[in-house]
């Protein structure tokens, strides 16, 4: 005869690993999006730096795998008679972390059951619902014809088997069947219960228990518990015992269970009054119908008082039914995904108060589950400007709680609005994100929009990484927001209000300005949608209230001070500054580009001979812009340039203004000179008046400018003309370049005079010793009137020169002539490369989660990382990032800085973290979580110099 154990078995299987209640949903793509940050120096010292810089990666994406499961309770054994029908019910559950499907079937029928068929239970009541059977045994497989209904993850299906057992079974036998459910997404996973039926010569008492919900919050209640039971057979039973010792431990193992409410039972014969839970009260009701009810009465002198809920029904006739409820609660501490199972039992007498009919009870009955849930089932948010309280700007009709506001910006700026997204639903719930910049929170349209052309980006709480979808409908949102634990308090990444035990998380929205536009104020609503109801939702209101106009001040010797010559808007009606200048030669105004604006920008130099008509001067006069040569006034020349750069707010850039007057200008001519300086993006300019006065005398030529490349370890040859361009003679010429290599990191400059006259550089020409004259035309060291003689200047760069390193020598003339000493300059201009920073990502699939990439596929190690998407397993397996920062220009950059983040469904990997530099390891400066944590993902390298590339790697568990 066989056995069957009722401690109500359940069957448990899963691919690899058990699904935990943070497992993402099979098909969840785990998006990941990085940022690095850097500024550029404005000087070669870097004394001044551009206002920060933000470039974004590549998105990558994990595609989280489908990990089946299958779950069926319970094992059971029911009462019956020879001849009789017998009830089991079963519940099937989803385990997985995806949808599925699955096949039922009954099998290993034993001969005595004549027939069976199963129903469904759609409200888990342990009873067949109405409507017929789904399959019985005429199925010759005996399997259901169809699968299951489609099952999210967690979902359940409730069923009840009907099995009719042959007359001819006599006491003592145990007749049995099998269910069998089969997933259709892995139909290795089969789950299997013994449903075996009691034969007994005596009565037949059936209890069904069932909750007045199966799913919530933890902590959560009241929770009624409803045991029906009736007596289908022919026969009285008496001392009718039904016991129910309410769970402490979850199906995951946790202690924590369900507690009963005192002072809560009733009964089907004493109505609405409350049954008493003292186990030494005695029989309640009236006769016949009497009971005796105690529940967790830890004084009774009845020990099974003690620890459970009990029942005696003094008795129940052929025919009779009756109906026990109490109430209990759901302990705090269970974990989303988490269930509280529980089986009552029961045993009884027959008429003649003895159990000699069958197999020696207690039997069981059917088991009912509460399912632990996080998902808000009533949705609720709120988005304002506070990073404590929830409740101020939930009325998006008030302006109160309900705008953030910034002050002013810069023409072309960026600005930063933050706003907080609290989650004020009753579970975890995420919100998408979207930016409506035509209407306000109530929908019209808005009054005082942000100016056509202005870039909109949501970013995260660190305001430098994008803001991304995680949730796979395309709209950014903030992720899983989760209410508050039972210590009242939020996540780390999360803010928390404190008073109403909320969380919420901090947005943040990027809006950068068109260059062009100014006024204001301007206003943008940030709108938050419940992505479990989309007809909740919330907004809040970015203001900037103005758009500062940016400015330049152009002045003369000095930098605007209160009294620096020319400061203030121009041009002015007399000229600021008189230059005096003989034919044929140069003079330079010492100009300072001054911003005068809120923020960074740009200005393009311009000359006219008028008020104000672009490069308009008369012929053979000229005007070209330069940096500055190093001394700070002029006296040596920089670069050319047409553009100051970028001039920080407050900030200015020395320029030298240098002007060359015509050979055929005559003494005494005056040229009023126009000096403009003007932003090619905000608009902001300022024009001053200098003018020119030609004088006669002695005058010097060298020319022209010359701009070439060479290779590291090489040279470059320049030619130049000395000419004199006055009325006398001069002598005495001495010609110089500086700097020397000791003074300029190697870089040397040698002079040749051209001995032969044949315009071009041979092994005949003179070496130029410094401070020795030139022997000019004739060795008589006399540049006459008019005479003009070929220089040549071989400008070396040393082998260390890095690529895109620009080098200036400036080349000196002086003469005597007429009791003056005349002097002129050229310049060359010798360059390697150019300048930029990139920012990429790549990922790694790292499968036993040490640290070492080992996939997608066959690979190892640095050789695994990929831009594609690819499966990770939740629980398993672990994703590893490659972050590159990489200076492909040709200048340093300085304070790079590397940002990321752990994203939804993932945890830190705290082995896969290490950091590169040319300079050596950087992996100390990595700030990150901790091992199984969540944040942000940080480093500065510092210094990138030309060339040079920076690589963050770490790695993060899929939960």
């Amino acid at each position: 005869m066989k056995t069957l154990q009722r401690t109500g078995l359940m069957v448990l299987l899963m691919l690899g690993a058990s699904v935990q209640a943070a497992t993402p949903a099979a098909g969840t793509v785990i998006k990941n999006q990085a940022s690095a940050s850097y500024r550029a120096c404005l000087d070669d010292g870097c004394t001044e730096q551009a206002e920060a810089q933000r470039v974004t990666s590549n998105l990558v994406q994990t595609l989280v795998q489908n990990v089946p499961g299958i779950e069926l309770v319970s094992d059971q054994g029911k009462p019956a008679v020879p001849g009789g029908l017998v009830y089991f019910s079963h519940v099937l559950t989803n385990t997985g972390n995806g949808r599925d499907q699955y096949q039922l079937c009954i099998t290993n029928v034993d001969s005595d059951i004549d027939a069976w068929a199963v129903y469904a239970d759609g409200n888990g009541d342990g009873q067949p619902d109405a409507g017929g059977a789904l399959f019985t045994q005429s199925d010759a497989d005996g399997c259901w014809d169809n699968l299951t209904p489609d099952m999210i993850s967690g979902e359940t299906f409730s069923l009840v088997v009907e099995a009719e057992l042959s007359a001819g079974t006599v006491a003592g036998q145990q007749p049995s069947l099998q269910v069998r459910a089969r997933s259709d997404a892995d139909n290795t996973l089969l789950a299997i219960n013994t449903d075996e039926a009691d034969v007994i010569d005596g009565p037949v008492i059936e209890v069904v228990k069932s909750l007045s919900q199966r799913e919530g919050r933890s902590p959560d209640g009241p929770i009624t518990v409803t045991l029906d039971y009736r007596n289908p057979s022919d026969q009285a039973a008496t001392d009718i015992i039904i016991e129910d010792v309410l769970p402490t431990v979850s199906v995951d193992g946790v202690s924590a269970g369900m507690t009963y409410v005192p002072d809560s039972a009733r009964w089907t014969f004493t109505g609405n009054t409350p049954l008493t839970d003292d186990g030494d009260d005695g029989d309640q009701g009236n006769a016949p119908n009497l009971i005796r009810y105690c529940a967790y009465d830890t004084d009774a002198a009845e020990p099974d008082c003690q620890d459970r809920v009990r029942a005696v029904v003094t008795q129940l006739p052929p025919g009779g039914v009756g109906t026990l409820t109490f109430e209990v609660t759901l302990d705090a501490g269970l974990s989303a995904g988490d269930r509280v199972r529980n089986t009552g039992r029961f045993r009884y007498s027959n008429e003649a108060g003895n159990t000699d009919f069958g197999t020696p009870s207690p039997f069981s009955t059917n088991a009912v589950s509460y399912r632990v849930i996080d998902r808000a089932l009533a949705p609720a948010v709120v988005a304002n400007n506070s990073e404590n309280d929830s409740i101020t700007g939930s009325d998006d009709v008030s302006d109160t709680g309900n705008r953030v506001e910034i002050a002013s910006a810069g023409q072309g700026g960026t600005v930063l609005f933050n706003n907080v997204i609290w989650n004020t639903g009753d579970g975890e719930d995420r919100f998408d994100i979207t930016i409506d910049a035509a209407n306000d929170r109530s929908g019209a349209a808005l009054s005082d929009p942000f100016p056509q052309g202005t870039v909109f980006q949501l970013l995260k709480a660190d305001g430098a990484t994008p803001l991304v979808d995680t949730d796979g409908n395309g709209v950014p949102d903030t992720g899983p927001i989760p209410l508050v634990d039972q210590g009242g308090q939020c996540p780390a990444r999360f803010v928390r209000d404190a008073g109403n035990g909320v969380c919420g998380v901090r947005v943040v929205l990027q809006a950068i300005l068109p260059p062009n536009a100014l006024g204001g104020p301007f206003q943008v609503t940030k709108v938050a949608s419940s992505v479990t109801d989309p007809q909740v939702r919330n907004a809040v209101t970015d203001t900037l209230i103005s758009i500062a106009t940016n400015s330049v001040d152009l002045t003369n010797d000095q930098p605007v001070n209160g009294s620096a010559p020319g400061e203030g808007p121009g041009p002015e009606a007399s000229p600021v500054r008189s230059l005096s200048v003989a034919p044929g030669s140069r003079g330079t105004f010492v100009l300072y580009v001054n911003n005068t604006g809120p923020r960074q920008d740009s200005y393009d130099l311009h000359a006219s001979n008028s008020n104000f008509n672009p490069g308009q001067l008369p012929a053979g006069w000229a005007v070209a812009f330069y940096r500055d040569g190093g001394s700070g006034d002029c006296s040596a020349n920089g670069v050319t340039i047409t553009n100051t750069g970028l001039v920080p707010a407050g900030s200015q850039r020395l320029v030298c203004a240098q002007v060359t007057v015509p050979e055929s200008a005559s003494g005494g001519d005056t040229l009023p000179l126009y000096l403009r300086a003007l932003s090619p993006t905000s608009n902001a300019s300022d024009i001053k008046l200098d003018q020119v006065v030609v004088v006669a005398g002695p005058a010097l030529s060298l020319q022209p400018d010359q701009t070439g490349q060479v290779a590291p370890g090489s040279s470059v040859l320049y030619s130049h003309q000395l000419t004199n361009t006055g009325n006398v003679d001069l002598t005495n010429v001495l010609l110089s370049g500086t700097p020397d290599s000791a003074s300029d990191n190697g870089w040397s400059i040698t002079l040749y005079e051209d001995s032969n006259g044949n315009g071009q550089w041979d092994t005949a020409d003179t070496l130029i010793v410094d401070g020795t004259p030139l022997q000019t035309a004739g060795a008589d060291g006399v540049l006459a009137v008019g005479e003009s003689l070929s220089v040549f200047a071989r400008v070396f760069a040393p082998a260390t020169a890095g690529y895109g390193i620009t080098n200036l020598k400036t080349l000196t003339v002086t003469a005597q002539g007429a009791g003056q000493t005349v002097t002129d300059t050229a310049t060359d201009s010798t360059t390697t490369s150019n300048t930029d920073v990139a920012v990429t990502k790549e990922q790694a699939l790292d499968a036993d989660c040490d640290g070492v990439p080992d996939g997608p596929g066959s690979c190892t190690a640095d050789g695994c990382f990929v831009y594609t998407r690819f499966t990770a397993a939740p629980g398993e397996q672990c994703v590893i990032y490659r972050l590159t920062a990489a200076n492909t220009g040709a200048q340093s950059m300085y304070e790079v800085t590397i940002n990321d983040r752990t994203q939804p469904f993932t945890t830190m990997l705290s082995a896969a973290t290490r950091c590169q530099l040319p300079s050596g390891d950087c992996s100390a400066d990595v700030v990150a979580p901790a091992e199984g944590g969540t944040g942000d993902v940080s480093v500065n390298v510092g210094e990138l110099k030309a060339g040079e590339a920076a690589v963050l790697i770490f790695g993060l568990r899929v939960e």
